[in-house]
């Protein structure tokens, strides 16, 4: 046969007791329900307690310290606002200073290649070489003004005094103009 058991469960919201009760079994019965009866929470009182209505109707007031001290720490927070909203101002300030002078060195280097190139392009080497020699009389060097000398691996040689005229004959090559 059927076994009948009753649950007690403490619902904390209202801390009544609800009985239920369920069957183990084939047979099942009508579920009956009891209606609990209406219980207010009893509030307890310690000695110390004041009746809401006094609480309410004696008006607060703050110490003179404490109020100073929300005073302070008031305009040091909006100080400190400032100054982070002047840094961040300044840093934004900077940085299109800074996409400013990109964009003008970029424009530099541009204009600079570009006239690089045009007097590049404009200068005949030839036409050059044929001036020098044919107006001002350049000649190529012969070959008792080339003199062989030592530069001991440097990319150029500083003349302190006067090349002799017998000299090793090792090293690099250079020229004298006499």
């Amino acid at each position: 046969m059927a076994e009948i058991r009753s649950i007690y469960t403490d619902k904390r919201k209202n801390s009544d007791r609800t009985r239920q009760t369920y069957v183990n079994g084939t047979a099942v019965r009508k579920l009956q329900v009891e209606e609990a009866p209406d219980r207010s929470r009893k509030k307890r009182r310690t000695p110390n307690a004041r009746p809401r209505r006094a609480r309410a109707e004696k008006p607060r007031y703050f110490s003179v310290g404490y109020t100073l001290f929300l005073a302070a720490a008031s305009v040091l927070t909006l100080w400190v606002c400032a100054g982070y909203l002047k840094l961040q101002a300044d840093n934004t300030a900077r940085r299109k200073n800074i996409v400013a002078l990109k964009e003008q060195l970029a424009d530099q280097k541009a204009e600079n290649d570009d006239e690089y190139n045009r007097v590049a392009s404009s200068v005949d080497l030839e036409e050059v070489r044929d001036i020098a020699i044919n107006e001002l009389g350049m000649v190529y060097a012969g070959a008792d003004q080339v003199v062989l000398y030592d530069g001991r691996g440097r990319d150029y040689v500083k003349q302190y005094a006067e090349i002799p005229q017998e000299s090793s004959k090792k090293g690099l090559t250079g020229t004298r103009s006499r």
